[in-house]
């Protein structure tokens, strides 16, 4: 399985290090440059991690700045999107007192405007945009692939459990505006700007997130109605599917990947003595149980405390039982949430198609983190017949 070959030794940096690599398809990095970067990076050393993925990526502000400077606009962009990248996965692992991480926000800053700076040298007409949502909004970009207002085909974003929206240029963003569509993306409650300027946790109703997305979707004149398709990403597989189960305007919805249980990501390591016991709330000795895990594995650390922020919960404890809501039971493979799409398709009432992309073709680890180009393949030949409609480019 690819996930180890960056970082033998330690999963959880070689899967990010392949995350980070893998978006070299569309600018997000330079695969010589990752790999001199983790070379230089002890497994499991988390400051080893910021010191390395920052230098690369202030490197690449600096050159995109020359870049710019000489008048060498495709330069600049492509070192801009590096820097996001950089910058974003630098920040990864920061989790564990994210409101007072000084050297977490001034990442997260960096990436948000390493990224808004490459799209304003871009060919393309990007736009910040804010959605009306429940008295406040919800930060997002519009990005088009010029200044008509012809009405076109439309992707909308809905990222993960650690995913942020300039990431979704990334994940799909760049595959879309390069076949034609536009292309929107945002930050939900639990994601980027949401949960670090208006701290907004995740919620399991997720339709009530959806369709606001959906009803400012529709009031863009450049949008085909009839041609949007919803793209769920990481965790946003359950949260997509969960939405869908009351929105049902997108002509599509395509989930990478499908989740009907995201709670078994937590469940599946733990024992099932220590689930009793969460069930039971002996938070005591739960959470003294869950501190000792996470001496064991940088993954299992970096996913209790990234889970408490967003969730808004104080303990693992009251985490493992948060996560319980994120289901589609009752409402009508990968190494993080294995088996989890086929348990949702066995759910779905309406026409669907599972794809598994496999060992070798590189696809098979959590969203195909490194096989972009034929993930998007898949996803866009699967898109196109359904999407023929008077209007649609």
């Amino acid at each position: 399985m690819l996930i180890n070959h960056f970082f033998k030794s330690n999963e959880s940096f070689s899967y990010e290090a392949l995350r980070a690599a893998g978006y070299s398809n569309y600018g997000g990095a330079d695969l010589g440059e990752v790999v001199a970067i983790c070379s230089k990076i002890r497994p499991g050393n988390e400051d080893d991690w910021v010191r390395e993925w920052q230098k690369a990526a202030d490197r690449a502000v600096s050159n995109a700045q020359y870049s710019k400077s000489m008048k060498n606009k495709e330069s600049a962009y492509q070192s801009y999107l590096r820097a996001s990248n950089y910058f974003r996965t630098a920040d990864f692992f920061r989790r564990e007192n994210v409101e007072e991480d000084e050297i977490s926000e001034l990442l997260y800053e960096s990436s948000e405007a390493a990224f808004i700076n490459a799209m304003e040298l871009s060919e393309f007409l990007y736009e910040s945009i804010q959605i009306p949502y429940e008295g406040t909004s919800l930060p997002g970009y519009f990005i088009r692939p010029d200044s008509t207002t012809m009405q076109r085909r439309t992707i909308i974003f809905n990222g993960g459990f650690d995913s942020t929206m300039s990431e979704g240029w990334f994940a799909i963003g760049a595959a879309a505006l390069a076949r034609g569509y536009n292309f929107l993306a945002f930050d939900g409650p639990g994601q980027g700007a949401a949960i670090r300027r208006q701290h907004l946790h995740f919620r399991p109703d997720w339709e009530n997130v959806l369709t606001p997305v959906v009803d400012y979707a529709l009031s863009r004149v450049e949008i085909d109605a009839n041609s949007i398709v919803v793209f769920g990403w990481s965790m946003g597989g359950y949260l997509v599917a969960r939405g869908a189960t009351q929105e049902h305007r997108a002509r599509a919805i395509v989930l990478d990947d499908g989740v009907y249980d995201f709670g078994s990501a937590f469940r599946a390591p733990q024992p099932s003595f220590v689930q009793r016991l969460v069930e039971a709330k002996y938070d005591t000795i739960c959470n003294y149980l869950f501190h000792c895990a996470q001496y064991f594995s940088t993954g299992t650390r970096w996913a209790l405390r990234n889970g408490k922020w967003t969730f808004g919960v104080e303990s693992a404890a009251d985490l493992s039982r948060a996560v319980k809501k994120y289901t589609l039971e009752g409402i009508k493979n990968d190494h993080f949430l294995k088996g989890q799409p086929e348990l949702l398709r066995k759910n779905l009432g309406c026409d669907n198609e599972l794809v598994n992309l496999r060992a070798a073709e590189g696809g098979d680890t959590h969203c195909h983190q490194g096989a972009f180009f034929r993930l998007h393949q898949v996803i866009f030949d699967f898109l196109e017949p359904r999407l023929l409609t008077d209007g649609a480019v």
